[in-house]
């Protein structure tokens, strides 16, 4: 360590820059996942904000919410099983300041709904609960805006980031609901389902129990959006990879006869090995939290409408993966060292 760390002060540029370019691909790594992130919850955040394990809705060979169309017998004998009312959804449109906003209406059930982030749930019929997104257009609680067919509701609360398929979600009231809607498609969200429920459902004629994952992938937008986000954040490791093998092995080669010396005065390898390492993780780390700091900064103050969205989770990641990707990164100087010969060394001489 304090080998490690007297090298660092003695050549602290090339450290500072080595750090800097980490910074660099740290913040655009970090840009991307949030974006990636951002983008796949604007496509399920209504299914992760349901907190439900399976969806009974109609068999199909492409499971999507907004096209189950289940029939009354069908909903009656689910509802013999589960013991709960559906969530009813329906494409429709919102109209605000002359301009209009496609969305996706749902009526208000009992069992698990998306968290407010703001206000109450709609009671009235004339009462929605709207997606925080559309705050961006200048609605607030209180306010009153317009459906399809020109109906004008009362905006009672905003629901905390809620969508499906890059469409902002608006709760109404059951009956508010029955009232704008004449045909929905119908999903009976569990969040409990034992062995014995789940194949009286799969029992019915017309009816399957899908888990979140099997609805995800149809979602027509969420996999042609993730694949090149994730291919370019691959990318991204890799060119990290690169570029840290490139600076530590031309260090090492600039540092052999230094090396040699040391080998020759009696440190071991392993002990050049753990100051190299050292090296690695405090310029790895240095630049990854730099630009973990940064990226949090400026997502304080990006827009609502902006699909970006970071977790802990996807943070820790990014630093697990960049210190692995440093130390692979650095092979190529781990096995330089292990080469050097003390006498070839301080004679000048090389590999």
């Amino acid at each position: 360590m304090s080998l490690a760390w007297k090298e660092m002060k003695y050549y602290k540029f090339r450290f500072i820059l080595i750090m800097m370019i980490i910074l660099l691909l740290g913040l655009m790594v970090l840009f991307i996942s949030g974006l990636a992130k951002g983008l796949g919850r604007e496509n399920i955040s209504l299914l992760d904000n349901m907190n439900a394990s399976n969806y009974v809705m109609q068999e199909k060979k492409q499971p999507q919410l907004q096209t189950s169309i289940l029939n009354h017998h069908q909903s009656d004998q689910i509802e013999e099983v589960v013991n709960q009312r559906p969530l009813k959804l329906a494409s429709d449109k919102i109209y605000t300041n002359k301009d209009e906003e496609s969305i996706i209406l749902t009526n208000t059930v009992k069992n698990d709904k998306p968290k407010l982030k703001e206000g109450r749930y709609p009671k009235e019929d004339k009462e929605v609960a709207i997606n925080e997104k559309l705050t961006s257009q200048g609605i607030s609680v209180g306010d009153t805006i317009k459906l399809k067919g020109n109906h004008k509701v009362k905006v009672s609360g905003i629901l905390n980031d809620t969508m499906y398929s890059h469409s902002s979600v608006v709760m109404m009231s059951d009956n508010g609901f029955n009232k704008q809607v004449s045909k929905a498609a119908k999903v009976y969200p569990i969040k409990n389902l034992s062995e014995k429920q789940k194949n009286k459902l799969n029992a019915i004629d017309g009816v399957k129990v899908y888990s979140q994952d099997d609805i995800t992938q149809e979602i027509p937008s969420y996999q042609a959006e993730q694949a090149p986000l994730n291919m370019m954040i691959v990318s991204l490791f890799v060119i990290t990879a690169i570029v840290l093998s490139a600076f530590f092995y031309v260090m090492t080669i600039q540092k052999i006869s230094q090396i040699g010396i040391l080998k020759a005065i009696g440190i071991k390898t392993k002990h050049l090995l753990l100051s190299l390492v050292t090296q690695i993780l405090i310029t790895t780390l240095a630049g990854v939290l730099l630009a973990i700091i940064i990226v949090s900064g400026l997502s304080i103050f990006m827009p609502v409408s902006m699909p970006f969205h970071l977790e802990l989770t996807n943070i820790g990641l990014v630093i697990v993966i960049f210190i692995i990707v440093g130390i692979v990164g650095a092979i190529l100087s781990f096995i330089k060292l292990f080469r050097i010969d003390p006498i070839e060394a301080i004679g000048g001489a090389e590999e």
